[in-house]
């Protein structure tokens, strides 16, 4: 009898040791690397704020927008704002798309940047990411509605396929846009 429980014991025992070991292991990578990724991430965003609005020197600031708290990127050239940033997600289908939207003084996208669709279906939502799709934005002003084809004036073809993916960047270009709006009106 005491074999029979040892026998069924010791699997137990030592998948939970192997279990315990391997979340240590886990736990410790992830304290390692935790303040690399955040460095990477910050610099990608860096990047992509540099891509959607050219200036000599990018400040940060603040808006409180319907309740909300906002950060956004005023760039100047020779002390003169020439445009904002903005990093902004949206819910697309496999989760929360980010992209960077730059707006001119005159209210004008300059370009558009998605920088993590990573939760969004391979083939079909990541191709959200595509200059083909995003592209669509840079050029123009005022706010935006997705539709299948045949996009006219203020209306971009959505990504085949990722209609709701295609809905979450523009969200978030129609809140920078927004956003511009209330920035400009107050004369920030």
């Amino acid at each position: 009898m005491k074999n029979k429980v040892k026998e069924l014991l010791m699997p137990v025992i030592v998948l939970t040791l192997i279990a315990a070991v391997m979340a240590a292991l886990l736990g410790g990578t992830n304290l390692l690397t935790k303040g690399q990724i955040a460095l990477l991430s910050k610099q990608a965003k860096e990047q992509a704020v540099k891509q959607v609005i050219k200036a000599d020197k990018y400040e940060d600031a603040k808006i409180n927008y319907n309740g909300t708290n906002y950060d956004y990127i005023v760039a100047k050239t020779a002390d003169k704002t020439v445009g904002y940033a903005f990093t902004l997600s949206s819910n697309g289908y496999g989760g929360a798309v980010e992209s960077v939207i730059g707006i001119d003084v005159s209210g004008e996208i300059t370009a558009v940047e998605i920088t993590d669709v990573s939760g969004e279906t391979p083939g079909l939502g990541q191709n959200a990411a595509n200059e083909n799709f995003y592209g669509q934005f840079a050029g123009k002003k005022g706010s935006f509605e997705v539709v299948k084809s045949g996009a006219k004036e203020n209306q971009i073809s959505a990504v085949t396929g990722a209609t709701i993916t295609s809905k979450a960047v523009t969200n978030s270009v129609n809140l920078a846009t927004e956003l511009y709006n209330e920035i400009t009106k107050k004369g920030e």
